[in-house]
């Protein structure tokens, strides 16, 4: 690993344990049955994170791979906040099957895994959003796209999806009820808090359409997270730099950088 950020959060656990946070792998794999557009494509995006990430020595897979053997080396439980493949191809799906089946993580997807393609200007916005979050679901039926969570040691670890840029109903609906248990939440998304997308209040053609309703909800969610003291952290990556930004109770929002450039960081709770 290039670098590891040390982070240590102290928020009353029963007893210490630790977190290896991961996040924007950018796998970009292809196969015999993706197009031959995608094979075009992820060759490019493969010499741009090849710059980007500076590799050799290790390519994004072999990054992956080592925060796994970590995460289990330390006892650390992985947490992938999505952007995971470049774009949605088979070739990436089944990588990623390949590095992470047989592991323990907690994971929830950024828009990367839901691109077909690098643009987001759709003429049928919807249908695409829908059609590739369906198929993502299909293809790792063991997360909840939308939602889960853990209890480690009296901390309510949890991962809410925020990757088209809001958050939905049976999100808020779920944070909620795990808000009510009255545990320090420790809150896993892909996109940080000050992304201008995720606190727009009108609709983005290129994502999904939303309803007056929908945007009502996730600001009630982002309002939530924004203030109530019991979230004492918020992990996102999404911009592939170090920033922390401080929330309205007091509490940070810590944006990692991507994997694919060899960082992780390393969370201590006690």
């Amino acid at each position: 690993m290039q670098k590891v950020i040390h982070t240590v959060l102290n928020v009353g656990a029963e007893k210490p344990f630790k977190i290896l946070h991961i996040t924007d792998v950018h796998l970009t794999f292809t196969n015999e049955k993706d197009s031959e557009d995608h094979i075009a494509l992820e060759k490019r995006r493969w010499d741009t994170f090849r710059k980007e990430g500076n590799f050799p020595p290790m390519s994004p897979s072999e990054y992956f791979e080592e925060a796994i053997r970590m995460a289990e080396e330390l006892d650390a439980l992985l947490v992938v906040t999505g952007d995971v493949m470049d774009i949605q191809t088979q070739g990436n799906i089944e990588e990623f099957h390949r590095i992470a089946d047989g592991h323990d993580m907690m994971f929830t997807p950024g828009g990367h895994e839901m691109q077909k393609r690098c643009h987001r200007t759709l003429e049928e916005p919807d249908a695409y959003w829908i059609g590739s979050r369906e198929k993502l679901k299909a293809a790792f039926p063991e997360f909840d796209m939308d939602f889960s969570n853990r209890i480690v040691n009296g901390v309510n670890l949890i991962c809410a999806d925020n990757s088209l840029d809001y958050y939905n109903a049976e999100t808020l609906r779920r944070f909620k009820e795990e808000q009510a248990k009255g545990l320090p939440i420790i809150l896993f998304s892909h996109d940080p808090m000050r992304t201008g997308h995720l606190n727009c209040k009108e609709s983005w053609c290129e994502y999904i359409t939303l309803t007056e309703e929908d945007f009502k909800l996730s600001h009630e969610m982002i309002g939530l997270i924004r203030n109530d003291p019991k979230v004492v952290a918020y992990f996102t990556g999404h911009s592939h730099a170090e920033i922390e930004q401080k929330l309205e109770s007091g509490s940070i929002c810590y944006e990692t950088p991507g994997l694919y450039a060899g960082i992780c960081r390393l969370i201590e709770v006690r």
